[in-house]
């Protein structure tokens, strides 16, 4: 037999094993990779451009049983309800960080996970439980890279240090060891007695053909493989009304949660004790997770999902040269604002916004126009009437921008969309091009008021967004300050409505913007419900309403407001 063959045939008993242990029910599951729940375009109903009121944040939302939560994540319930049972397939990235964490030793042989990129859902997070799904190329792909990893801790330089009994008595005992113990890092809880004798036979059977690392290896390609490995169980015991998570559930929940990767050992044994039962204890751990530099990368991936500004990465400017080395800075510069606001200040939604400063190095200084700063890194006071808060960012203006011009369209609809959690509208098939810029001859206002306020086709639709928008007008397509727009005057008024067309707000420019939109109570209860759908990794809504209420109150910043959703029935309870 060529060794090929021989690695074809334990490659499929690895993964017959791994189907073997089982895949619990429950809500998630196996599919196509593209079967992902529902487009941007079915999330809400519409007629003629008008969004429905089923999506409505500011439509009242009943608290008995037999309704439904509301749709939209704005949404308030009177009481807090049970989320559904779940099955949360771990993502590329928390995959990596469980495989570097459980097996450190490999960390300069192995080259990382082979997954693709995670789907996002159609509020842009990749961590939902109902678009991570496992289909023919996701399961290729775990199987590569638990091949790679088997190959890695395997290695005659690796497997002694992991396995010191691999090197004085390599026998079905030191297996046995080794399944044990890494079995249980790899499950997040022990392995029944049933798994331990069904995975010990399985490398007796391989055993019987070949040498000790290899029949161990093929063991260890199962145990990644195995459903236990690859999802996040959510699902918890039938009791009392509905199913109790079990203590290891809940570990694990606070391990990805709040730092993004599998419990430590340490995590694990206060489950093994039911230390983690008390909504004090499992806010303790979230917070010293969340303290660590993986738990703040989890919070900070919600704010660039949510907040959009690594989109301008991608962006070009025309006539902004070196914007290539701009565009960077701007990345950093707001991931710096988001840190100090949200982790040294204690910020809430109200500061996010409203922030008379940012972050910045000497070359964005000089760019924007602010003078001079000292360092890579210096807390800078915005000048008067240059914007406040994270929409102030030049990340935020330039990524939601053209080439050539600034865009109230994209702008508006970020702020719609992330900040109000407006109804969605599906765009229509095909989108006319609006007039190139005049410079000098028309303003981008007056451009976008021909193109769609003149058409009431696209009016029906962008009298939503673009009033929104006219507020950045003060900005340029690179997130630049403008006094005035190539010699004619800005026009920076606008308002956000609901979905009646009734003004929520009416402002003047991206500071009066900024503040009234902190001051609106839909504001902070679209973000609060949609950082709530970014740590349960699910779109139901109502899951943490005392919190969310506390955020609205002002107890709350939004470090402690993510910290405090540990403490939500629903974290620790599912419903029938």
């Amino acid at each position: 037999m060529t060794r090929i063959h021989l690695s074809s045939r334990h490659a499929y008993l690895a993964f017959s094993l791994a189907l073997g242990t089982g895949c619990p029910s429950g809500n998630g599951g196996a599919g196509s990779d593209t079967d992902a729940a529902g487009s941007d375009t079915d999330t809400a109903g519409t007629s003629a451009g008008v969004p429905t009121t089923t999506d409505d944040p500011t439509g009242a939302a009943s608290d008995t049983d037999a309704d439904p939560p509301p749709v939209n994540p704005a949404g308030r319930c009177e009481q807090s309800r049970l989320g559904a049972r779940v099955l949360r397939r771990l993502t590329q990235v928390e995959l990596e960080h469980t495989l570097r964490d459980i097996f450190p030793e490999i960390e300069a042989t192995w080259s990382g996970v082979q997954l693709g990129i995670d789907p996002a859902s159609k509020h842009g997070f990749t961590n939902d439980a109902a678009t991570l799904l496992v289909g023919d190329q996701t399961a290729a792909e775990w199987l590569a890279t638990a091949e790679e990893v088997g190959d890695a801790v395997t290695a005659p330089a690796v497997l002694p240090v992991i396995l010191p009994c691999a090197a004085q008595s390599p026998d079905s005992a030191c297996a046995a060891d080794f399944i044990g113990t890494y079995g249980q890092r790899l499950f997040r809880r022990p392995l029944t007695a049933e798994e331990r004798a069904r995975y010990e036979a399985h490398f007796a059977s391989i055993a019987a053909e070949v040498e000790f690392p290899v029949a161990l290896k093929w063991t260890l390609v199962g145990l990644i493989q195995s459903p236990h490995a690859v999802y996040r169980s959510e699902l918890g015991e039938p009791g009392d009304g509905g199913h109790a998570l079990t203590q290891h559930e809940i570990a694990t929940a606070l391990a990805y949660t709040y730092g993004g990767s599998t419990p430590s050992p340490e995590l694990l044994a206060k489950a093994e004790q039911g230390a983690l039962a008390t909504p004090e204890a499992r806010m303790a751990e979230a917070s010293a997770l969340l303290s660590t530099p993986r738990g703040k990368d989890v919070l900070h991936l919600f704010f660039r999902q949510w907040a959009k500004y690594p989109q301008v990465e991608s962006k070009v400017k025309l006539d902004v040269v070196g914007f290539d080395d701009i565009r960077m800075r701007m990345i950093d510069e707001t991931k710096r604002f988001v840190d100090e606001v949200v982790f040294a200040q204690d910020g809430d939604v109200r500061a996010l916004l409203t922030a008379p400063f940012t972050v910045l190095d000497a070359t964005l200084s000089q760019f924007y126009g602010f003078g001079q700063v000292a360092g890579d890194s210096a807390v800078v006071e915005r000048p008067a009437d240059w914007g406040v808060g994270l929409l102030a960012q030049g990340s935020v203006l330039a990524g939601q921008a053209h080439a050539d011009s600034s865009s109230p369209t994209k702008r508006g609809l970020l702020v719609y969309d992330r900040l109000l959690c407006g109804p969605h509208i599906p765009p229509p098939m095909n989108i006319p091009a609006i007039d190139p810029p005049m410079p000098g001859a028309q303003t981008t206002r007056e451009r976008y008021e021909v193109a769609h306020a003149g058409d009431p086709a696209c009016q029906s639709c962008h009298q939503y967004f673009d009033p929104i928008g006219f507020g950045f007008e003060h900005f340029d397509g690179a997130g630049r300050f403008r006094a005035d727009e190539n010699g004619l005057p800005i026009d920076a008024t606008g308002q956000a409505v609901d979905s009646k067309l009734v003004p929520l707000i009416t402002f003047d420019g991206l500071t009066d913007m900024s503040s009234k939109l902190a001051e609106l109570g839909q504001t902070t209860d679209c973000v609060s419900g949609l950082l709530a759908n970014f740590a349960y990794g699910v779109e139901e809504n109502c899951l943490a309403e005392e919190a969310r209420t506390a955020l609205q109150d002002g107890e709350l910043g939004l470090r402690e407001f993510y910290v405090e959703l540990a403490a939500s029935e629903h974290f620790v309870r599912r419903a029938e």
